[in-house]
């Protein structure tokens, strides 16, 4: 559960906040690509483990007397794929900024 929930928070990452990591970083824009698919990379090589290793858990009998703890985890996975979805609703109907009119010009 814990290395889903890791691809879940490097997908987070690399989807909404690559731009905010690369400027922490001091990275540039082909530093800020990079990152991002790195992100990808690891959120995918991450979730793929995870499903492996809950299929592997599943296929294994009952241990005698197991005492996991599950709840927290399939909570901070729910948790995870709200807050996903919830970030990918605001960045889709985020009206985007207005075009420059004639004459007008950026202050950096």
């Amino acid at each position: 559960m814990r290395a889903l929930n890791a691809g879940i928070i490097a997908l987070i990452a690399a989807t909404f906040f690559h731009g905010e990591i690369a400027a922490l970083l001091m990275l540039g824009l082909a530093g800020e690509a990079r990152l991002t698919f790195f992100g990808f990379f690891m959120a995918g090589m991450l979730g793929g483990f995870g499903v492996l290793v809950a299929a592997l858990g599943l296929v294994q009998g009952v241990a005698a007397e197991s005492r996991a703890r599950l709840l927290p985890s399939f909570m901070l996975l729910f948790s995870l794929v709200v807050l996903f979805f919830v970030l990918t609703y605001t960045w889709i109907t985020t009206p985007a900024p207005p075009p420059l009119q004639r004459g007008e010009s950026i202050t950096i």
